[in-house]
């Protein structure tokens, strides 16, 4: 089990093999997992929806997604993904850094023209391209051949990818967005900011008056535009966040269960419990029985893990 499947909002996990920053994978949603909490990281990432429907925000947009959208999301934009009620949805997910396709000539046309005004937020492609779309063929195909290329797996297998990735955003650049259509959010940035302080501060503790401070805000204004934007209240993002946490110490350590609330940022253990249960309806310590790789020890002491 990954970092990254903990850690819904800045995600620091390596997405990719060491030896090549590039990762695609099947999802389903609610099979895989309810949803994809707002988010965010510096890979490029493309969700390709094959099968059924629902909603992908990007910076607090919705998008209402079907079979076949294909959803560009660039480094640094705030996205979460949910299902439309009683239907699943299922998805590719291809996650890059751009790195892989850097030459880091100063003079690399490629590099100076796309790969850098990406990163730097200068560049911008459609979030939603559906199949009306008169490119949409052309993107398509491309994604089948970088579909293609990720299943030769052989020695020079990533030569296979980057040019399919490369033949991808000549179509999107050849589409592109220009800047002073897209003007900057306030509040999505605000929220990426917000979700940002609890992954740099979640082991302190944090009130609201702490983070509407570091967003720039005043204390009412951050409560409701957190709340209109993310559809939870920072105080439910915090906890989330905190059990998320607590709940990859449980799984990949032998850290003990009052110590694993403590390292969450849980200065209360009846309080740590009290939600764990209420979220995951079960203990701490049957959670991590029940979802521990190796049934072996678990790092707690008898009184724990009897009454907890």
């Amino acid at each position: 089990m990954e970092l990254e499947n903990y850690t819904q909002y800045k995600e620091t996990a390596i997405h990719q093999a060491s030896h090549f920053a590039f990762n695609t994978y099947l999802c389903t949603i609610p099979l895989d997992f309810k949803e994809v909490k707002q988010h965010w990281h510096e890979q490029f990432e493309i969700i390709y929806v094959k099968k059924g429907s629902g909603v992908v925000t990007v910076n607090l947009n919705p998008l209402h997604v079907f079979e076949g959208s294909i959803i560009p999301v660039l480094p640094g934009e705030l996205h979460s993904i949910h299902g439309d009620e009683n239907i699943s949805m299922e998805y590719e997910n291809m996650i890059f850094s751009l790195d892989i396709l850097d030459s880091k000539e100063k003079t690399d046309w490629c590099r100076s023209a796309i790969l850098q005004p990406l990163l730097n937020g200068s560049l911008h492609f459609p979030h939603h391209i559906q199949p009306s779309f008169s490119f949409y063929q052309e993107t398509a195909e491309a994604l089948k051949a970088v579909e293609d290329a990720g299943s030769v797996r052989d020695e020079a297998y990533s030569m296979l990818i980057k040019a399919a990735l490369f033949r991808l955003f000549y179509v999107l650049y050849h589409h592109r967005i220009y800047e002073n259509d897209t003007p900057a959010d306030a509040h999505a940035q605000a929220v990426k900011d917000a979700i940002q302080y609890i992954h740099d501060h979640y082991r302190e503790k944090i009130s609201i008056s702490d983070a509407a401070a570091a967003v720039g805000f005043s204390s009412p204004h951050f409560m409701r535009i957190f709340k209109e934007e993310t559809g939870e209240t920072f105080l439910t993002s915090l906890n989330d966040y905190r059990l998320e946490m607590a709940c990859y110490l449980l799984r990949q350590s032998d850290i003990s269960i009052s110590s694993a609330a403590e390292e969450a940022g849980f200065d209360s253990l009846s309080y740590f419990i009290r939600l764990f249960s209420r979220r995951y309806h079960t203990t701490p310590g049957r959670w991590r029985r029940e979802t521990r790789l190796t049934p072996s020890a678990y790092g707690t002491d008898a009184q724990e893990k009897s009454s907890l």
